[in-house]
Order: C-alpha cells, then structure tokens, then sequence
C-alpha cells in the first residue's frame, strides 16, 4: 500500500513537470496569429443606392491605420454620431459600451441630431474626460 502511495506521488510530480514544460512552450515558442478583422454590419440599411451616406467607419485597433468615410464629406476614420446605430458606436469607440452607446442613440431620437461633436457631453454619463477621448473619432456630418 504504501509502494502504491509513492507511485502515485511520482506520477502526480511527473504530470505537473509535464504541464509546466507545454505551458513554457505555448508561452515562448508558439508564434502570434493576427487574422483581419472583417466587420459586417448587417443593421445597415439597404436603400438599393451606392452611396455610403452615414456608413459607419470601424475604428482600427491599433489607431495607425485609417479607413475610408463616406462619399458625403466624412472625415476618414471618425463615426457619425447623428447617424451611428448603438452597435456601431460601441464598436467603433473605444470606452464607449452597449449602455452609453443605447444613451447616446436615444438622446439623438429624444432631442434630434447633434448640431455639434461638444453636443455629446449632454448625454448622461459623458463628461470631459471622456469627451477628450471620442473628439477625435467622431463626427455630426448633417448632410
């Protein structure tokens, strides 16, 4: 009994050493995979026209990279707060989750379109701090 005891324990020690060496190599000799991004946005209206009036725009992540506006003057890279779903602002800016972004979707259908980008500070829970992080990538392209 007390043989079995013991060969338990080496197999327990043996295990452990085992896991310890998958994990360090998973960790140190296992590349990075990056895939592309690709974002469908299936809430998109289909009018039938090609216009990307109020397309929205997913920002990047890692903020070097710049991606294609609208046809209508939009600037690159920035989501149009007057025309921006809530899932897409969620999406597209960063500190900006699922409950801000449903704030900011039913403060423009309460109180009509921002007439400017500093009008989002009127929304519930954007202050100054988070305005200075959004100003950048937003914009009120009214067409």
């Amino acid at each position: 009994m007390e043989e079995e005891a013991l060969h338990i324990r080496y197999l327990i020690v043996v295990a452990a050493v085992l896991c310890a060496l998958i994990i360090g190599y998973n960790a140190f000799f296992v590349p990075e995979v990056s895939l592309p991004a690709v974002s469908v946005d299936a809430s998109a209206p289909s009018s039938g026209s090609s216009s990307s009036e109020g397309a929205y725009v997913p920002k990047a992540p890692s903020s070097g990279q710049a991606f294609a506006g609208s046809s209508k003057g939009e600037a690159r890279g920035k989501i149009n707060i007057n025309t921006a779903t809530a899932a897409q602002l969620s999406d597209g800016l960063t500190g900006i989750g699922p409950v801000m972004a449903k704030r900011i979707v039913e403060y423009r259908e309460k109180n009509g379109a921002f007439k400017s980008i500093e009008a989002l500070k009127n929304v519930s829970g954007i202050g100054d701090k988070t305005f200075e992080k959004l100003k950048n990538d937003i914009t009120v392209d009214n067409g």
